[in-house]
């Protein structure tokens, strides 16, 4: 096994420049050299494994001290800080934080290379650690192998060699080789890390040292590489149809900040790239917390020149027809990174993989970026997400967190389930009544209290003003918002908000079928005059609210067979009659007709709903969606069995959501979900593959009850539609998207506050540590 350690901590020594970013000039000296450390435990006479505790990627800038003593007399106490205890329990802000990696594992019988990469917390009352300072920490188990000269273990304490100083957002990566076998599951990790500083003026010895909290962030998946030459540290999801990525070139690495470089400068030579741009310059002055990227430099930083980020239109009709709509190049150096489109919609997705390609390794606690091409188009125009805020109510804030987040993995429609029997979203000017009551249920309200809700007062709705505002939030993100009207099914709410105009709309309001979701009376009558008023005052003012470029959305879904009639042939004709009106009444504002698949069954209701009307397919039979795009409509997918993200998610007894369409919906059902391949087994032609405009993610909101419950469900799993959508099929590999995943989830909870799933790649955001696979041969396998 000694061998065995020895070969994999040779051949990942260059992984240390290549996740930690290239060699400051105050460690541009090389590694420390190694020398034995007192050792531990059976058999660690035959040691001999060369893994080094290496210093990276932090300038010598010391911080004021200060700030540190002021604070670190208060935070003395030891952190726990993970997952399965072990600390004191302190309440003390850390000083630092320290993320763990294991780089190399030479199996049962060589031990493993394991990187602890410390930075000083963001938000922390310190500016950065005095030379001196020194990480300690215990283990369970591990017995460290080799230290560098100055640092010693005890059992299982463990004391890393005094280090010089390390400023606000500088990280440090120390490397330890470690017995085997080591670093298996979470009770592996490292307990309860510490810092010791030295006192100004104080000797050495009893009280001649403050101690400072410390932060332990656990590992992700991704954190586990075992391969000597890791594949490019990208990460980016969706996945980009050509990434090229140059480690080896030390010169050219961009520096997170703090660095030697000034405030980043941002600059446009294109009208188009201006909206991307002015997101671009928001987020850098913020971003990342504590030292952004296009504040003014720190004072402890000296100048060395300006960088930039350049948005520049492509210019050559080659690059222009291969980019289209939404395509993009990135290039990153050392000074310079730059993004290449020829639209608006391709700056937003260049600058969205840019932020991800950022963010990502600052999270994972890298110092700087390798350079880079990334060169990217989407696979599909439509890349959806629905979400139903009739159900349950979601205020504005987190509508436009939700558009945020979307921008970021690339989805670029919005469709806002806006009604439905449960509760009317939506001001309508002309008829006040639809909110003042159709907003609300509970006791003595007109909707009676639904799914969970007791008999207080419940609900909500959106003012114009502020649609108005979340109109222009998305469309400043490439973002094109879909409103839904749900009708003539689904119409509880508003029936029972307007009973003098709708009650006689209602052809059987008692007495008649019920919907699936248990409502009588909730359908409005095709051959009413007054269902007619109120279509014209409803879609009037959502004409007028939405830019709606890809339409108006609505619904005719779940129409319980008998509502109008006992003859189904009589239904279909006063459907279709529906369906025509409302196609023209759009038309004539300009706006194509969506709807559901339900829209567009029977001759009638598809003759009249041509031409540009677009169904979406919604059912289990994806026939539908085959023969829809044959007969010359457009097709988006959202089948409830692969993209109903309400569906439960896994079979614990804590698991919610809904298993009609299918009895659980794990991310790696999400992802297996391949349209195109499906739809031609169903028959649908090539000359009719055109008509497929995208893909849908849905969420439905029965048991959806709070923002922090939509963002578990729809966490990690969108990430996986959004892939599905992106990326070609010919370039998807579930256990490659996996890799990607677990520093995305890690960054958005740090960093953003974004709740997910529990059960997203495995056991291992269970709180269990999940090791890598091996080939049948024996080899390590490239994870990117």
């Amino acid at each position: 096994w000694a061998s065995a350690l020895a070969t994999a901590a040779a051949a990942c020594v260059a992984l240390v420049s290549l996740w930690s970013g290239p060699p400051s000039p105050a460690s541009a000296g090389g590694p420390a050299a190694l020398s034995p450390s007192p050792l531990s435990g059976p058999g660690a006479e035959e040691g001999g494994g060369s893994g080094a505790a290496l210093g990276l990627g932090a300038t010598a800038a010391a911080a004021p001290w200060a700030a540190m003593q002021s604070w670190s007399s208060a935070g003395a106490a030891l952190a726990g800080g993970d997952r399965d205890g072990g600390g004191d329990g302190s309440s003390a802000p850390p000083a630092a934080v320290a993320v763990v990696r294991v780089v190399a594992d030479a199996g049962e019988r060589g031990g493993s290379i394991v990187d602890i990469t410390v930075r000083v917390a963001d938000g922390a009352p310190v500016g950065g650690l005095p030379t001196g300072w020194q990480l300690c920490f215990t283990w369970l188990k591990a017995v460290v192998l080799r230290l560098p000269e100055g640092g010693r273990t005890a059992g299982s304490f463990v004391e890393l060699p005094k280090q010089r100083a390390l400023a606000a957002g500088e990280s440090r990566t120390f490397r330890l080789a470690l017995q085997p076998p080591a670093m298996r599951y979470a009770s592996d990790l490292p307990r309860s890390p510490h810092i010791l500083v030295p006192r100004p003026g104080a000797e050495e010895g009893a009280g001649g040292v403050e101690v400072l909290a410390v932060d332990l962030e656990a590992p992700a998946e991704a954190h586990i590489r075992f391969d000597p030459e890791p594949p490019p540290p990208s990460g980016v999801v969706p996945l980009p149809v050509d990434v090229d990525v140059h480690p080896e070139l030390l010169e050219g690495w961009f520096a997170l900040p703090p660095c030697e470089f000034g405030p980043l400068q941002i600059s446009t030579w294109s009208a188009e790239a201006a909206p991307a741009a002015a997101l671009l310059q928001a987020w850098a002055e913020a971003w990342p917390p504590g030292a952004p990227l296009a504040a003014v430099a720190a004072g402890n930083v000296a100048s060395k020149g300006g960088r930039t980020l350049l948005l520049a239109e492509a210019s050559e009709p080659g690059d222009i027809a291969w980019l289209g709509r939404e395509g993009y190049e990135l290039l990153v150096s050392q000074t310079e990174l730059l993004i290449t489109a020829a639209s608006a919609e391709g700056f937003h997705r260049g600058a969205a993989t840019l932020r991800q390609v950022l963010s990502v390794a600052h999270s994972e606690g890298r110092s700087s970026v390798p350079p880079m091409r990334v060169r990217d188009r989407p696979r599909f125009g439509y890349r959806g997400l629905m979400l139903d805020v009739a159900r349950h109510f979601f205020d504005v804030p987190f509508i436009k967190r939700l558009l945020d987040l979307m921008y970021l993995y690339k989805l670029n429609v919005f469709h806002w389930h806006l009604t439905d029997d449960e509760g009317w979203r939506l001001e309508v000017k002309a008829l006040p009544n639809l909110t003042t009551y159709g907003a609300w249920r509970g006791h003595g309200e007109v909707v009676e209290p639904q799914y969970g809700g007791g008999p207080g007062r419940y609900g909500g709705y959106y003012k114009q003003e502020q649609i108005r505002d979340i109109v222009l939030y998305a469309a400043e993100r490439g973002i094109a918002i879909v409103p839904e009207i749900d009708v003539p099914g689904h119409c509880y709410a508003a029936i029972r908000a307007l009973p003098g105009l709708l009650g006689p709309a209602v052809r059987r309001p008692s007495g008649g079928p019920r919907s699936v979701q248990g409502f009588e009376g909730n359908v409005l009558d095709p051959a009413a005059p007054e269902t007619y008023t109120f279509l014209e005052a409803v879609f009037s003012e959502v004409a007028d609210l939405f830019p709606a470029p890809l339409g108006i959305h609505v619904g005719m879904d779940e129409i319980p067979r008998g509502a109008w009639s006992d003859s189904e042939s009589e239904e279909q004709e006063l459907k279709a009659t529906l369906v025509a009106w409302l196609q023209q009444f759009l038309a004539a504002r300009g706006k194509a007709l969506l709807g559901w698949e339900e829209a567009f069954h029977g001759p009638g209701a598809a003759a009249a709903t041509k031409p540009n009307a677009v169904a979406y397919a919604w059912k289990e039979n994806e026939r539908f969606a085959a023969e829809a795009a044959v007969q010359g409509f457009g097709v988006v997918l959202c089948p409830a069995h692969f993209m109903y993200l309400d569906l439960v998610e896994g079979t614990d007894f804590e698991d919610r959501g809904l298993y009609w369409a299918s009895p659980t919906l794990p991310i790696d059902r999400v992802y297996s979900y391949e349209p195109m391949e499906r739809l031609r087994r169903m028959g649908l032609p090539p000359e009719a593959e055109g008509k497929i405009r995208g893909i849908q993610a849905n969420l439905w909101s029965e048991t959806v009850d709070s923002a922090a419950r939509a963002e578990e469900m729809l966490f990690p799993r969108l990430l996986a539609a959004a892939e599905v959508a992106w990326t070609a099929l010919e370039r998807r590999s579930l256990v490659d998207f996996q890799w990607r995943l677990s520093p995305q989830l890690a960054w958005l909870a740090r960093e953003m506050g974004v709740r997910h799933g529990g059960q997203a790649t495995g056991l291992i955001l269970a709180g269990n540590f999940l090791r890598v696979p091996r080939s049948p041969e024996g080899a390590t396998r490239d994870i990117v």
